[in-house]
């Protein structure tokens, strides 16, 4: 191969695309990375074919080279160093407007993102690669369902084999493989994965720790009885599906919606999502709430919508207290969950939150 894109660039440009692997392929047996970046002319050509996949205003792409003597940074390139022996499927050939490369694999970019990016930001980025979208600024919601051959670009096993196929000791495979004990697979938006997020991660890493969550689940529904008096069940498909045990040890399940008419689009789905809400609602054994823009994107309103959910799965108050509440050892512990909680929703879920 003459150049092969990573890192940030090749997430971003994989996020963009339809999965380059296709079902039945053989994964490329490429393994000989560049001694040292491409010239100039050459990567300034690239730059421009993957101008619009990339993040607006970058200007330089990163790309792996074998040699430290062949890692150079240019104008246009940020090379990073890569010595060590990867396995079969690593790259995936490709071409963009006519130039052809290669691009890390799905589950090599997320080792390489596990050296750059905060830990949550981490767990954000396994969503996205194992998720049911792609990244689409011209849709509403800024994404497209992955649907027929644009299948997931990753799945959760396949990223914890990729991983425990590399040596031990290989830079940054054990944090890796932490993360993704929380990436859950099957997100169909962004803002899905960040409210799974928030909703599931543990307190220490600013999640409410509500309950076990899964993304878009079948759920089977009592829909009342048949015309021969048999009972009739139906599926449908939250979101987010949280479960947990209440005090009494009593499985119970919420499902959670985001905002149909900002990330599934189009009228028919609309219909179809307000269907299933209206079919989930009565079930006694499962609540369903629906989160829209104007709870999510205002944080006073998200923890209350947050609190009904936790009252729902028949939680109690997170951090547990001992003693006396208004204790100093207390009050601190309250302040740091709730700076975390606070800085985590920001970072997934506000202002800050990252352009993948």
């Amino acid at each position: 191969m003459r150049v092969c894109i990573s890192h940030q660039t090749a997430l971003s440009y994989l996020l963009k695309v339809p999965n380059l692997r296709r079902p039945g392929d053989r994964p490329s047996r490429a393994s000989a990375i560049p001694e040292a970046v491409v010239a100039a002319p050459e990567a300034r050509k690239l730059l421009s074919a993957l101008e619009s996949y990339l993040p607006e205003g970058c200007e330089r792409l990163d790309v792996l080279v074998s040699s430290a003597a062949g890692r150079r940074d240019t104008k246009t390139v940020l090379a990073h160093l890569c010595t060590t022996t990867l396995p079969t499927g690593s790259f995936i050939p490709t071409d963009a407007m006519g130039v052809e490369f290669h691009v890390c694999a799905p589950e090599l970019v997320f080792l390489q993102m596990a050296g750059e990016v905060e830990f949550d930001h981490l767990v954000y980025i396994g969503f996205a690669l194992c998720s049911a979208f792609r990244l689409d600024s011209w849709e509403p919601g800024g994404c497209v369902r992955r649907e027929g051959y644009d299948a997931p670009l990753t799945t959760v096993d396949r990223l914890r084999a990729y991983l425990e196929r590399l040596p031990e000791g290989t830079r940054n495979r054990a944090v890796a493989l932490r993360a993704l004990r929380y990436v859950r697979p099957g997100a169909r938006s962004p803002r899905e994965a960040g409210l799974a997020m928030v909703i599931g991660l543990p307190l220490s890493l600013g999640g409410y720790a509500l309950g076990e969550t899964s993304m878009n689940p079948e759920v089977r529904v009592y829909d009342g009885i048949d015309s021969r008096g048999e009972p009739r069940w139906v599926t449908r498909i939250p979101d987010i599906l949280v479960v947990a045990r209440d005090r009494t040890g009593r499985e119970r399940r919420v499902g959670v919606d985001y905002d149909a008419k900002s990330t599934h689009g189009g009228p028919v789905r609309v219909q179809r999502d307000v269907d299933r809400r209206n079919l989930l609602a009565p079930v006694p054994t499962f609540t369903h709430i629906t989160l829209g823009s104007a709870q999510v994107d205002n944080y006073v309103a998200f923890c209350r919508e947050l609190d009904r959910i936790r009252r729902a799965l028949g939680q109690r108050r997170k951090p547990r207290l001992v003693g006396n509440p208004d204790s100093a050892r207390n009050r601190r512990l309250v302040a740091t969950t709730r700076s975390r909680q606070f800085d985590l929703w920001n970072r997934v879920l506000g202002a800050e939150c990252p352009l993948l």
